[in-house]
């Protein structure tokens, strides 16, 4: 597997933004919006393009534009608030959802998934902020494998080492924003964000 960083200074500062507990709930889904569409934006370099023919107002350019098909899975709850600054970069790209939550043991469960109804061979984008210990991520890569998709990413805006340690090999390649931050004796995310959902929906 592998863990792409996506790291420059607009990023960090958005990152921060997300961290500071001063920060409202609009301004939180703002700051994570703008970090996924960075994601995405890194993302998009490992997708297939084709060559296709642009008319501008003065004449004809040949431009390379993606044509793979992706399908996008938020975990919900905070998951979904990485969806719009996906679906800018990937406009054409279907969507699923999957609700899980931690249980008292820290341990992922499964509520409830939908997902699209043609599945085979497409590129499957797992949307969640964090990464801690990793179950959760590995509960939607067990649910994927009947379907037989060409391959899944995952997009996080904060990865713990230690989750990204525990992730299946189902995981083709992990983007992510920090990898700086650690576990607590609770699993959460230190210093983290918070919990992500509370910061995003209160």
């Amino acid at each position: 597997m592998n863990t792409i960083i996506v790291n420059n200074p607009a990023v960090e500062s958005f990152l921060a933004k997300f961290r500071n507990m001063e920060t409202g709930t609009y301004e939180c889904n703002v700051c994570v919006e703008t970090m996924s569409f960075f994601l995405a934006g890194e993302i998009s370099k490992y997708l297939s393009t084709e060559e296709r023919k642009v008319k501008t107002p003065l004449g004809i350019k040949k431009c390379d534009l993606i044509s793979e098909e992706v399908i996008l899975l938020p975990v919900l709850r905070a998951g979904v608030s990485m969806l719009n600054g996906f679906q800018r970069v990937l406009p054409n790209s279907k969507t699923g959802f999957v609700w899980a939550h931690r249980n008292n043991n820290a341990i992922a469960e499964l509520d409830k998934y939908k997902f699209p109804a043609d599945m085979e061979n497409k590129t499957v984008i797992i949307l969640d902020t964090m990464i801690a210990t990793g179950g959760t991520i590995n509960l939607v890569s067990k649910l994927l494998k009947p379907y037989k998709t060409k391959r899944v990413f995952c997009a996080s805006i904060l990865s713990i080492p230690y989750g990204l340690g525990k992730l299946s090999s189902e995981i083709d390649s992990v983007f992510t924003i920090g990898v700086s931050d650690s576990l607590n004796d609770s699993l959460y995310v230190y210093p983290g964000v918070g919990d992500s959902g509370d910061r995003l929906y209160g």
